[in-house]
């Protein structure tokens, strides 16, 4: 199989009247299954991507009022169209290619089943990011880097005597990145080649032995139970350079520098009780705790310990909810209220940096939680013809605990206790509903769809970083045969031509940058299936 897709920027400047946003991506995947006996076969995945598309460009909407400059000189102004943009003489690029091949294995015994899964992937990027929405260098970054990952699962899945169904596996991960990441700030210090850059290297290796269980313990209700061992190996070696020779010291010495490494074990698991109510009826409830790994932000800082490693995140799950099928799978019922508690839970912050500058770092909360609530159904041919999908989704996400640093690095503003968290939109909701309609040996299928969703902070420590209310209609109407051996289709995203804020930022001069939702789309698809 292949996939092309080819699109001009939607993004102007207002001095080049250059193109912005454009896409030209280009993916490719084989398939080949080896049936090696009637108990026995292999699955072989062989995939490749290139993007050679043109970033996105942010809008600065008060550079010139921050540094002195007539309107549209460097940003665009508060007042500019959702189109437009300034990124000027600024680099704009992106190639990236990547690809890797799996193998899967499974034999059937009969005592149960035998999986094994090894892949392996590479991928190569070289993006010139107009980051900070201003047609001089304040912030723009070069991402140049490699990486290999590669991973191994085995597992063994079995019934003992029809009640106690049991899966035990063991895995092992390994990825490394090899980079060069580029600030480029010679407006900012007002020299023409100033620049920082962090070159480094990280590895990460993961293994570990797992098991899950589920328990009949009457014909009704199921007890689950499951446990992960987990060791895990991080380390960082590089650091940033001055390369120019910024904030006074020589050029190409180190502004910071790491050569570390961390190791560590957790088990993790979950308990928990599955009841069926009716056939195709249930009601669940789990307790699980889990981790993410700790890290290092790699992105060119001019302070030593922005790069410091940021330690693991626990987080301990409660989670009740109920899963139905009725009506001969007419209507599908799901819904969950969960609470989480997180310990050194990891967030992006906005920090102060040496030499009168802001950068975004990555820092832990002692303290936070997140309770919410999500719902969705689905109504399938209740009404002849017609299919009807939902969801809603609630979320509570504070930080219990107060932060005004980022080991000694001042926030560009405090974090209260109970202040919201980054990327937890308070509510959420979408909706389908598709209706068809046959014409002789031919099927005319109408579809809206709506999404809505709230606004949300992006970053903590940012008086700018918090997004609006993000909506969202489409309409499509397909013309295919029933043998859908082909389909014609027109169709309309974005159909009230929204431009709300869906990322916003404070750049290194402290201006305000935002990305915006792309407009309304109107569009032809014709598809045919060999």
């Amino acid at each position: 199989a292949f996939s092309y897709t080819k699109g001009d920027g939607w993004q102007h400047d207002i001095n080049t009247n250059r193109r912005y946003g454009a896409q030209d991506l280009l993916a490719i995947r084989n398939l080949t299954k080896f049936q090696i006996d009637d108990k026995s076969s292999a699955l072989l995945n062989i995939h490749y991507t290139r993007d050679r598309g043109t970033p996105m460009s942010p809008q600065d909407v008060d550079g010139d009022a921050v540094n002195g400059t007539p309107t549209g000189t460097i940003g665009v102004g508060p007042t500019a169209r959702f189109t437009q943009v300034n990124v000027g003489q600024d680099r704009v690029g992106r190639k990236e290619d990547g690809g890797g091949a799996s193998l899967s294995f499974e034999r059937v015994f009969n005592f149960g089943v035998f999986s094994s899964q090894t892949a392996i992937d590479m991928y190569r990027r070289s993006v010139y990011d107009n980051y900070d929405g201003e047609s001089v260098q304040v912030g723009d970054y070069h991402w140049n880097d490699t990486y290999l990952a590669q991973s191994h699962d085995m597992h063994l899945r079995t019934n003992i005597a029809k009640i106690f169904h049991l899966t035990v596996g063991i895995y092992e991960s390994y990825d490394k990145i090899d980079g060069a990441y580029t600030s480029y700030r010679g407006f900012l210090f007002d020299r023409p080649e100033a620049n920082l850059t962090d070159h480094f290297s990280q590895q990460n290796l993961s293994t570990g032995v797992y098991v899950n269980t589920v328990t009949n313990i009457t014909h009704n209700l199921d007890f689950i139970a499951s446990g992960r061992f987990s060791y895990d190996e991080r380390g960082f070696h590089g650091g940033t350079r001055n390369d120019n020779g910024v904030l006074g010291s020589p050029a190409g010495s180190n502004l910071s520098y790491l050569n570390t490494s961390h190791n560590y074990e957790r088990f993790t698991g979950r308990v928990g009780l599955r009841y069926q109510v009716v056939p195709g009826t249930y009601l669940y409830g789990t307790i699980s705790n889990g981790y993410k790994a700790g890290t290092y932000f790699a992105a060119p800082v001019s302070a030593p310990q922005a790069l410091d490693y940021v330690r693991p995140e626990n987080l301990i799950a409660y989670e009740v909810g109920v899963k139905s099928s009725l009506f001969k799978n007419k209507l599908t019922v799901e819904g969950s209220l969960f609470d989480y508690e997180y310990h050194n839970r990891q967030t992006l912050f906005v920090a102060e940096m040496p030499g009168d500058i802001t950068s975004l770092s990555l820092g832990s909360i002692s303290r936070a939680r997140t309770r919410g609530g999500e719902l969705s159904s689905a109504i399938h041919d209740l009404i002849p013809n017609l299919d009807l999908r939902g969801s809603f989704a609630y979320l509570d996400a504070r930080a219990i605990s107060a932060v005004n640093n980022i080991v000694g690095l001042p926030l560009l503003s405090n974090v209260d206790a109970h202040s919201a968290l980054p990327f937890a939109p308070r509510f959420s909701w979408s909706a389908v509903a598709r209706y068809g309609i046959d014409i002789n040996r031919y099927r005319l299928t109408l579809q809206a769809s709506y999404t809505w969703k709230d606004n949300m902070l992006v970053a903590l420590g940012d008086p700018n970083g918090q997004t609006n209310k993000i909506s969202s209609m489409g309409l499509r109407m397909e013309f295919a045969p029933k043998t859908s051996k082909w389909t014609a289709a027109v169709y309309v995203d974005n159909m009230l031509n929204n431009h709300g804020n869906t990322y916003s930022f404070t750049g290194s001069d402290n201006s305000r940058a935002q990305y915006l939702q792309t407009p309304r789309w109107i569009g032809v698809d014709l598809r045919y299936n060999f």
